[in-house]
């Protein structure tokens, strides 16, 4: 399970888990090849904010548990991917996900704000490749609360530079539905009594951009150590909400190692 901490890092962060995110396109794991049920086990850590649009940060442990079948059913962490699409160039299909909320006790300049629940989303996803190159998008929808709906934008390179080290670089943009942007940078006339804001009514739009620079070395066949680091800028309403602006930081940054281990069932 990742921290509530790292809720809001793009995709580009599960690279630090050394999860199987094969692009469109990209060659099978040789050395997992013939194996139809694939189980990844890894642990790390890093840093990153305590919440989104915090100038704080802490450290996060992070836990990882992924799991592949036929490369059509995907389980990563808090994901699970349903592949019902499959060219050579293109992959699509359902999704499901949990997403962890934010307490106001993470971090006392939340306190007065109250507690965001976990959502728990259902949506697609489309993902195309050629070479080293990708890009997905994914919408999802929280259907159990009003955590409200985003869309990921993701591309990105992945560059080998032996036949154990790969370098990737990535960019991403996510847009965040009224109701998301509501619960984690608005502020109601109630909030406002409560805690050190303002009132603030924040609406949809895109919520942040980043770009991230990743590396996996492969120790062994299934033995890897990955790192990743990035940055992120929250954009519109959310750097505009005095949760941010008052109490936080737009500039959003955050890294991780991990080490991970794969095998074949």
């Amino acid at each position: 399970m990742i921290s509530r901490s790292a809720r809001a890092l793009p995709a580009a962060a599960l690279l630090a888990l050394g999860l199987p995110h094969g692009s469109a396109g990209a060659e099978p794991d040789t050395g997992l090849a013939g194996s139809s049920f694939i189980v990844g086990l890894g642990a790390g850590a890093g840093f990153a904010p305590t919440y989104e649009g915090s100038k704080r940060y802490e450290f996060v442990p992070v836990p990882a548990l992924s799991l592949s079948w036929n490369d059509t059913l995907v389980i990563d962490n808090t994901t699970a991917r349903v592949t019902v699409i499959r060219t050579p160039w293109l992959q699509a299909g359902p999704l499901a996900a949990w997403r962890p909320g934010r307490q106001q006790d993470d971090d006392h300049r939340l306190k007065g704000l109250g507690d965001v629940d976990d959502a728990f989303d259902l949506g697609g996803f489309a993902r195309i490749g050629f070479g080293g190159w990708s890009a997905s998008v994914t919408a999802r929808q929280d259907v159990i609360d009003s955590g409200g709906a985003l869309v990921d934008f993701n591309t990105g390179y992945a560059l080998p530079l032996s036949d154990a080290l790969t370098l990737s670089i990535g960019a991403d943009a996510t847009w965040a539905s009224d109701d998301y942007m509501a619960a984690n940078f608005g502020v109601t006339r109630q909030q406002a009594r409560r805690s050190r804001y303002s009132e603030f009514d924040s609406e949809a739009g895109f919520k942040n951009a980043g770009l991230s620079l990743g590396a996996s070395y492969a120790l062994s066949e299934r033995w890897s150590l990955n790192a990743v680091t990035g940055y992120e800028r929250l954009l519109g309403d959310a750097a505009r909400s005095p949760i941010v602006k008052d109490g936080g930081t737009a500039d959003q940054a955050y890294g991780f190692v991990s080490v991970t281990y794969r095998f074949g069932l």
